[in-house]
């Protein structure tokens, strides 16, 4: 009867635990690469006669407040991320060419908490920036010097290795206008800038704007860092229009003609409109607002003010801007001392 007593008693914690452990198996399985990476049928599924397969490891992808645990296989053109199910089984969650992707430090301007630097940088492709967390300051080191060696030669191979890019200005003046710029595969997101304020005749810096992209593949527009190769973005959107024979070779000799123009569909097309930054935006309206509240409103102006307290916020400040209020047909002025209600007004309950 006690055995028996007891087995009901843990049965709910037998389950719970479990549970718990087979959580913590399938996470360690994803933390251990497999026995031969080259038997996988994931990676055999990516070889042919031009591609060789490198390295793979296990890798925290974060993006904003979200954590993933992936696994990368990296190959001489080519990163595939995948979700461990198995040693030797992956899910395909994405692929990017080498020759579109980039890599910077910025780990605060793409996810939320804290991340340590010395076991973590920012990898990204079009249009997607995530910080990778490994599990030693050695195997981030690996990973950073292989792919930017290989990103640096796929982009060696480029062809074209420069495009027109056409730039949106919007939020500038009274209309929206645009230029189109000679864009290389290594200018970056801020240097795209710096060359459309100059072509638009526009005075700041590129911390004083952002460049965004509208995608026909995303739901909304996305802001660029300023680290990321607009070329390689735009180059995603004209491969991915090509015949799926070619569509995954680094320079296809058909992106002439029409492909490097708009004549893409509207789900592969892709703009670059460039903005005030908000952060320039909210310093100017600090500035101003400084400047505005130097002289203190008359505490009677303000208790006697009509509208909301935004409409008080936004109010002009100049003393000859209205005639002096009135409380039942008398001046303020004449029934109050030394800029002070009378003490019946303040505690009236209709104030």
């Amino acid at each position: 009867m006690k055995s028996l007593a007891q087995r009901r008693q843990s049965a709910p914690s037998l389950i719970f635990v479990k549970a718990l452990n087979r959580s913590r198996s399938v996470s360690r399985e994803g933390c251990f690469s497999p026995i031969s990476p080259e038997a996988c049928p994931l990676v055999q599924s990516f070889m042919c006669h031009n591609r060789t397969f490198i390295l793979d490891g296990h890798v925290q992808l974060k993006t904003g407040l979200q954590t993933q645990e992936r696994h990368l296989f990296l190959f001489t053109d080519l990163l595939v991320v995948a979700k461990s199910k198995s040693h030797s089984h992956f899910k395909l969650k994405c692929q990017a060419r080498l020759c579109e992707m980039w890599t910077a430090f910025c780990t605060e301007e793409v996810c939320e908490g804290s991340t340590d630097p010395e076991r973590s940088f920012v990898l990204g492709w079009p249009t997607t920036n995530c910080v990778a967390n490994f599990r030693s300051a050695e195997q981030k080191e690996t990973w950073l010097s292989l792919l930017q060696s290989r990103i640096r030669e796929e982009k060696e191979k480029d062809y074209p290795k420069s495009i027109p890019l056409k730039i949106i200005a919007k939020d500038m003046g009274t209309c929206a206008y645009s230029k189109t710029l000679s864009v290389t595969n290594v200018d970056t997101a801020n240097d795209v800038i710096l060359m459309a304020l100059q072509q638009l005749g526009i005075n700041g810096c590129e911390k004083d704007y952002k460049l965004w992209v509208i995608s026909g593949r995303e739901d909304a527009p996305y802001p660029l860092i300023g680290h990321e190769y607009p070329f390689g973005i735009k180059m995603s959107h004209i491969r991915d229009a090509m015949p799926h024979g070619s569509k995954h070779c680094a320079c296809p000799r058909q992106l002439q003609g029409s492909f490097l123009t708009e004549q893409l569909p509207q789900e592969l097309q892709c703009q670059f409109v460039l903005k005030p930054s908000r952060l320039a935006v909210c310093q100017q309206l600090n500035d101003v607002s400084q400047k505005s509240f130097k002289r203190k409103r008359s505490i009677i102006n303000w208790a006697f003010w009509r509208g909301p307290g935004t409409h008080l916020d936004n109010a002009p400040l100049s003393s000859t801007s209205g005639a002096p209020g009135k409380l039942f047909g008398l001046l303020l002025t004449a029934i109050c001392e030394d800029d002070n209600l009378p003490k019946p007004l303040l505690v009236s309950p209709s104030l």
